[in-house]
């Protein structure tokens, strides 16, 4: 009895020794490649700001005053409702310090508004500018142009980091002095936000440029878009 226990007791360690020599070897590589493309979304942000000694309701009022009237100078430029969104909205007390009293003295009230623009034409970016800040827009908080679909210019990109990944594996298994094998697994890194895929404009603007006539310069450039993909190959 104890000779057939020790027979499959060793029997069973060679049979796990086979399968364990069967399985193969890999080698895991990531291949990354860029794209360029030109924007074709620009999206705004306006803030208007407005301020008063003693009444809040009155910072408020004629804070309204002007977001209508920014507002509707953007849409008379053809530019649709549901491309623009006011938000970020506050209402607070100013006040400063006396250093001779050492007290904070009351200023008065300050509002503040924003109001998000999204241009599906980027060729509208300056008149869009122009038009807000004449009609009383108190500061441009930023301008990023970006892309609206970012996947539909991807293929090609997928394209070049699956060479880039099979190149690299190839160069590293010719070093080792091994085998390269079809890959086993392939897995396509999605970036955590589309929202990366956006370049900040080099925008210079001055109000008093824009209120004499003049127009924001604006360089939009490329918007960089890349893709990574993992590649699990056999070697041997």
């Amino acid at each position: 009895m104890k000779t057939t226990i020790l027979l499959c007791t060793t029997l069973f360690c060679v049979a796990s020794l086979g399968l364990a020599a069967e399985e193969p070897h890999t080698i895991t590589v990531s291949g990354t490649a860029e794209v360029a493309v030109a924007p074709d979304i620009c999206n705004i942000q306006f803030v208007i700001t407005t301020d008063h000694a003693s009444s809040a309701a009155k910072a408020y009022k004629e804070n309204n005053r002007l977001m209508t009237e920014v507002a509707d100078a953007i849409k008379e430029l053809g530019i649709e409702a549901k491309d623009i969104q006011t938000t970020n909205f506050t209402i607070s007390p100013q006040y400063h310090w006396d250093d001779d009293y050492e007290v904070q003295v009351f200023d008065g009230y300050e509002v503040s508004h924003s109001l998000y623009v999204r241009l599906r034409d980027v060729d509208e970016v300056s008149s869009v500018l122009d038009g807000a800040v004449e009609a009383g827009a108190t500061q441009v908080a930023s301008v990023v142009f970006t892309v609206e679909n970012p996947k539909k210019y991807l293929g090609d990109a997928r394209l070049e980091a699956i060479r880039a990944a099979n190149a690299k594996a190839a160069a590293m298994c010719e070093v080792a002095g091994v085998e390269l094998l079809k890959p086993i697994r392939i897995l396509e890194v999605e970036p955590n936000s589309w929202m990366r895929y956006a370049a900040q404009a080099n925008v210079m603007l001055e109000r008093t440029t824009v209120s004499g006539g003049g127009n924001a310069s604006l360089e939009p450039g490329e918007v960089k878009l890349s893709q990574t993909v993992n590649i699990t190959y056999g070697i041997r």
